[in-house]
């Protein structure tokens, strides 16, 4: 199944997971954009404009559920 032009955002601040999804996705033909903190984020949500967003919800400078 391939997914042209689909846009993922993951955000977490352990590498390892954003390497893994990073990998799982871009073999379905995801972009797939990584961030590590709540504001590099914000950041990338506002330039990147993903279609999906993979959040970690205990980041180190802000919580995801908010």
């Amino acid at each position: 199944m391939t997914n042209p032009g689909l846009r993922v955002l993951v955000v977490d601040d352990e590498r390892a997971i954003r390497r893994y999804l990073h990998a799982a996705l871009s073999m379905q033909d995801i972009t797939v954009m990584e961030a590590y903190s709540g504001e590099d984020a914000l950041r990338s949500v506002a330039v990147d404009r993903p279609d999906v967003v993979i959040l970690d919800l205990g980041l180190p400078d802000m919580e995801g559920s908010r």
